[in-house]
């Protein structure tokens, strides 16, 4: 990837305009009015109280807003030492500093509060109109998939033309208030012609159920985002058909037929029931088990070699006996399953069998 623009003072330039210093702290890269809805703590929608997991292929981190309370941080990690709590400031992988100007992260902010008001509409049947015009609808979820791009934090990247297409998209579009946006000349846009999104969703879900943000370079063309209580189908070429051979997590149907929404149409959304988003929460959770699996078995064998053992595997008994400390009950929840957790669980198990150099 290219080296960012940087001005004569070495402060990076906004990556959507290209033109102002980035000088904006603390821009969420995921929406706000979502994201709250998937880590927040309970009873609780405002900033900083949040509690979040992010779970990679070998790894699972955390972070935690600073306005929760002790008693809840101790409930989850334990004692926290000071220089946890101050490193934790700069922790959320959703919220990153000097990536936007302030003029550029308030047109941002101006078509998340448009689309933010879709939530109230919920919808009967099969589907339902949203509220808003596909041209809302376009702006927001495109800003969403580009900026999780290049945050570079979530995985998975469009492509440098996609990144392009969506930054002059979202630059000459945007405006500092709904009504400067000019939704007119977006119609005869011909990059915009050839861009289309499906939304399937359930609404209520996340009052009584868990949901997740995932976001994997698995599913691409179209790119296919799981966030909160909605699912996407986001496609750059209005090309849907690897669906028709792809199933995410249980869904394809559901997306192949589901309305396509294009400019010059009031966005439409499709209904997906309880019990299915429920199965597709539960199939991405035994995907990233299986994933991580895999890869400590591959880690147990590495460590197996390198420290001399017999042949090339890890006897079983071991790999079990280190897979049950990493799982122990005893362990905080905010301590476990990360990479100092699977050091510290390796080193104690394997100690057992004789002395290990660290």
């Amino acid at each position: 990837m290219a080296k960012h623009i940087k001005s004569k003072m070495n402060i990076e330039i906004c990556r959507l305009c290209k033109t102002n210093p980035a000088d904006k702290k603390g821009s969420h890269i995921v929406p706000h009015f979502l994201l709250k809805r998937i880590e927040n703590i309970e009873g609780k929608s405002g900033r900083d109280y949040e509690l979040g997991f992010y779970i990679e292929e070998f790894d699972t981190k955390s972070h935690f807003g600073r306005a929760l309370q002790q008693e809840k941080l101790e409930d989850i990690y334990g004692t926290l030492s000071e220089e946890e709590i101050e490193a934790n400031k700069s922790n959320h992988p959703l919220i990153a500093d000097n990536i936007f100007c302030s003029g550029c992260e308030k047109r941002l902010s101006i078509i998340e509060s448009e689309y933010s008001k879709t939530l109230i509409e919920k919808g009967d049947g099969d589907k339902y109109k949203s509220g808003v015009s596909s041209e809302v609808g376009i702006l927001f979820w495109m800003s969403v998939i580009w900026r999780m791009s290049i945050n570079n934090k979530s995985g998975v990247q469009i492509t440098k033309g996609e990144a392009e297409i969506a930054r002059r998209i979202l630059d000459r579009t945007l405006a500092d208030s709904i009504t400067n946006i000019d939704f007119e000349n977006m119609q005869v846009s011909k990059d915009l012609k050839k861009i289309g999104y499906k939304i399937l969703r359930c609404p209520g879900f996340s009052e009584s159920s868990p949901t997740f943000l995932f976001f994997h370079p698995e599913f691409d063309k179209p790119y296919s985002l799981l966030i909160d209580e909605y699912i996407l189908a986001f496609s750059f070429t209005n090309n849907y058909i690897h669906y028709n051979t792809r199933n995410f997590f249980g869904i394809r149907e559901e997306i192949l037929t589901s309305t396509t929404n294009q400019i010059g149409t009031e966005e439409e959304v499709g209904l997906l029931s309880e019990k299915l988003l429920k199965e597709t929460g539960e199939g991405l959770i035994d995907k990233m088990k299986t994933i991580r699996a895999k890869n400590l078995d591959l880690f147990f064998n590495k460590i197996h070699v390198a420290i001399g053992g017999e042949g090339n595997y890890m006897p079983e008994k071991i790999k079990k006996e280190i897979l049950s400390e990493l799982t122990s009950n005893e362990k905080k929840l905010g301590r476990k399953y990360n990479l100092q957790d699977l050091r510290d669980s390796t080193i104690k198990i394997l100690s057992k069998y004789g002395p290990i150099e660290e």
